[in-house]
């Protein structure tokens, strides 16, 4: 009897292996049979699910209609408690077995029906004849069963022992094929998938992703569909029972199990079937599928969704390896489910962060704009009283006026320039002689430290020129000298150094600002680069400033693709390290 002429009985029947591994275990057992003078021989083997399955019996048709196919929980006690042990089987005389272990040979077994041998010690219908097949590493991977000798006459240890040197062979041949079926059919199916998402198109978004590799999987893999359901996700035929199937699939995921639908039945590898519900049969009419198998993806105890494998009518029964496999495959792509919603989430924070970018440098810009009218009036009518003369008691309110105003523009400044280089994407670059600009910038505020002693010493390399903005690099060099004469107190120190230096094979220059000033606080260091921010320190309020133009070298440093490093100590001196590529290949990211 073939597997397509068989009447299935249940959905979880000749779920071990394909036709032809059970044609030749089948012929195995008919080998057995012959080598060993016995009429029956029937194997069992172990799944991956823990239950026992007869996939191969000889020399009874009545046994073949009734186990082949057939599944049973792993039980080994009554073989190992009640069984005579002789050279690797076990006899288990009919008149050792209870009732409670008859009951459950009567279900998950068979009983010939033949008279019991007269003879002295002859073999009784109830007697078992049985062999635990184990590998190399004493893993069982199935039972091998002898009945009706020929003989008629129960074993003896001489029996056995001859058995096992007609037959021995066979039983490595049957342990073999056992693993060979666990394993290959595995293996196989698993390199296909992991091909499949390797062939998926990289940086997709994640639907699209999984679009592409679930084509490629029903391609490639014996299957005749391929889908992946994550959770939420909605499916036409399953709306109304979409809640339930993910309840019921978190459950399925918690036990590490599966489920395989067909059109009757729901059942899983522990579980009684149930009837399959209407929307998954609506679900499976609209893919024209006999069979589904659903595994369940998740990580931790984290259930994401389903990894769903479908069979048309024609297609075979799904095997133990491939529910392997597709647990496998299930466990390869909750890794990839994870790392593209990191990379969408990534994504969306970027896209956010961009527009916080923009809206920040549309609100300074703006502001600059809307600053400078009222610093022009200012400026024009201090210019009118300046020229009309003003009264002597006026001399110290015009003088604060004049500073104040001062102080505005200075901002409005560094608000249009920090705006200009967060707009890195419209500067023109062109060659900028840094070395020129650092001696021009050191001239023009040498004069700035006199009054209170600071020096201002520079050693500057000649015609170190770099690709660059220029009116950028101007602003970034005057901020970090003027912040430094600015911050350092009388008698004091400015050293500037500009000198080329190569970094990661990348040719480029080196400018450092040290100073002996009043210093940074070490929780304000990383935040002294962020617009607006100012000292908490009183010595550093004490002195005018917008906290704007250190943003600002920042802007122009990530703009030209350069670093910039800052070490200081409270009380003692900053200093600042900008590295710039001469031929920067583009901005660094934020």
């Amino acid at each position: 009897m073939t597997e397509h002429s068989r009447t299935w009985v249940r959905p979880r029947e000749l779920a071990w292996g394909n036709e032809a591994q059970r044609a030749v275990l089948h012929a195995i057992a008919e080998d057995i049979a012959k080598r060993t003078d016995h009429k029956v021989a029937a194997l069992e083997v172990l799944r991956a699910d823990g239950y026992l399955e007869f996939v191969a019996i000889a020399g009874d048709e009545d046994a073949r209609s009734k186990l082949l196919g057939q599944a049973s929980p792993l039980a080994l006690e009554h073989i190992v408690t009640l069984g005579q042990e002789m050279h690797g089987w076990r006899h288990i005389p009919g008149e050792r077995i209870d009732d409670t272990l008859r009951a459950w040979l009567d279900q998950y077994g068979h009983k010939p029906d033949v008279p019991a041998s007269d003879l002295p010690d002859g073999w009784d219908p109830d007697d078992q004849m049985v062999r635990m097949l184990e590998d190399a590493d004493g893993e069982l991977r199935g039972l091998l069963y002898l009945d009706e000798p020929l003989s008629g006459l129960r074993p003896t240890p001489e029996v056995a022992a001859a058995i096992n040197a007609d037959a021995g062979v066979l039983f490595e041949a049957i342990i073999s094929i056992v693993e060979r079926e666990l394993y290959g059919e595995q293996v196989r199916m698993v390199n296909q998938a992991r091909a499949a998402m390797q062939a998926s198109p990289p940086g997709a978004a994640l639907a699209d992703f999984l679009e592409a590799m679930t084509a490629a999987m029903a391609e490639r893999m014996n299957v005749d569909t391929a889908d992946v359901v994550l959770k939420g996700d909605a499916l036409p035929g399953l709306t109304p029972d979409l809640a339930r199937l993910e309840e019921a699939m978190t459950e399925v995921w918690r036990r590490r199990g599966h489920l395989v639908v067909e059109r009757e039945q729901t059942w899983g590898a522990r579980e009684t079937p149930v009837p399959t519900s209407s929307g998954l049969v609506e679900e499976m009419d609209q893919r024209g599928l006999a069979s589904w198998l659903l595994v369940p993806i998740g990580l931790g105890d984290d259930f994401l969704g389903t990894l769903g494998l479908g069979r048309t009518a024609a297609g075979p029964r799904w095997t133990d390896s491939e529910v392997n496999a597709a647990s496998v495959v299930a466990a390869d792509l909750a890794g990839v489910v994870l790392d593209a919603r990191i990379v969408e989430r990534e994504r969306e924070l970027n896209a956010e962060l961009r527009q916080l970018s923009d809206y920040r440098r549309d609100m300074v810009i703006t502001l600059a704009h809307e600053l400078r009218n009222p610093v022009m009036v200012l400026w024009s009518n201090l210019e009118i009283i300046q020229e009309d003369g003003a009264p002597d008691h006026l001399d110290g309110p015009l003088a604060a006026l004049d500073r104040a105003t001062r102080r505005i523009e200075d901002m409005v400044e560094d608000m249009m320039a920090l705006g200009r280089v967060a707009e890195g994407h419209q500067v023109e670059r062109e060659p900028v002689d840094l070395s020129a600009v650092v001696r021009d910038v050191g001239e023009f505020l040498a004069p700035m430290g006199s009054p209170d002693g600071v020096a201002l010493d520079l050693d500057v390399g000649d015609g170190l020129v770099v690709d660059g903005e220029a009116a950028g690099l101007q602003r970034l060099v005057t901020n970090l000298l003027s912040n430094a004469v600015k911050y350092t107190p009388a008698q004091g120190r400015v050293a500037v150094v500009l000198r080329p230096e190569q970094r990661d094979g990348a040719d480029g220059v080196v400018l450092v600002v040290a100073d002996t000033g009043i210093g940074i606080a070490e929780d304000e260091v990383a935040r002294v680069f962020s617009p607006f921010f100012r000292s908490s320190s009183p010595s550093a309020r004490q002195r005018p400033g917008t906290g704007l133009g250190l943003a600002v070298v920042e802007e122009v440093v990530r703009l030209h693709g350069g670093t910039v490093e800052l070490a200081s100590v409270l009380g003692e001196g900053s200093t600042f390290t900008v590295w710039l590529p001469v031929h920067p290949a583009g901005p660094r990211e934020p």
